[in-house]
């Protein structure tokens, strides 16, 4: 019970600093800048954001492993068609979630439940993920794999949809630096709603591919931090988050 309280507490205060990510409100003036043309690159721009949470690591908890933590994706810029928030001039933009992970009996796969809610924003997903190559006390040398399936409903006030995607990772169990590498494909599919009778229901989906190389560290048992480069879709960006793993 402790440790849960624990946890609970933590996750209240990362919350706190993530949120100030999203309260920049980079979509605010989707209906402002909003056409037919855009949504689609403006859909690729925000699936890199959710789909850079999905892994931090290529172990699987096994069971009854438990994660909880907070992981933010920032994009250095919107890429070069996404003309809704380059019009509106937003540079840096970026998306918190928190994530809760366990892992299942006898299938020996993960399950993993996930969500934002602010400033007119909500992204409510989950995922499963399965380990494929699993390193021992005896075999640390071997690398940690595992492959995931994400799924997230997206609602805004100008727009709606999901996303979806598909990754693989691996890394290294050493103590404290645990480099991490992987590579996942995001496809997003969004319908413009409440912007004007000439737009609302159209919509569009785009799939690209994502790559990641970070670190993950445990300084102190239990607890862990992360910091991470990726393309997204061709755009540069960063992850970072911290949670408890047990």
């Amino acid at each position: 019970m402790k440790k849960i309280l624990k946890i609970a507490l933590f996750l209240l205060v990362a919350a706190g600093i993530f949120a100030g990510v999203a309260k920049a409100e980079p979509f605010s003036d989707f209906k402002t800048y909003a056409a037919e043309a855009y949504l689609k690159p403006f859909a690729e721009d925000l699936g890199g954001l959710i789909g850079g949470a999905d892994f931090n690591s290529g172990r699987a908890l096994g069971f009854p492993g438990f994660d909880a933590g907070v992981a933010a994706t920032v994009q250095l810029k919107p890429n070069s068609k996404n003309l809704i928030l380059k019009n509106a001039d937003v540079k840096a933009f970026g998306l918190p979630l928190v994530q809760v992970s366990a892992g299942l009996p006898v299938v020996g796969a993960d399950i993993t439940l996930r969500g934002i809610t602010v400033s007119g924003l909500s992204i409510i997903g989950g995922g499963v993920r399965k380990s494929v190559i699993k390193s021992g006390a005896l075999t640390k040398f071997i690398p940690d794999v595992s492959i995931s399936a994400f799924y997230d409903v997206i609602k805004y006030d100008y727009f709606k949809g999901s996303h979806m995607s598909v990754n693989a990772a691996a890394s290294f169990d050493i103590p404290i630096i645990k480099p991490f590498i992987g590579i996942g494909l995001d496809r997003t599919s969004l319908e413009i709603k409440g912007v004007s009778t000439l737009l609302n229901g159209v919509d569009a989906s785009i799939s690209k591919p994502r790559y990641t190389l970070g670190v993950k560290f445990s300084p102190i048992p239990l607890l862990y931090v992360y910091g991470a480069y990726s393309s997204l879709h061709g755009q540069g960006g960063y992850q970072a988050g911290f949670g408890a793993r047990f």
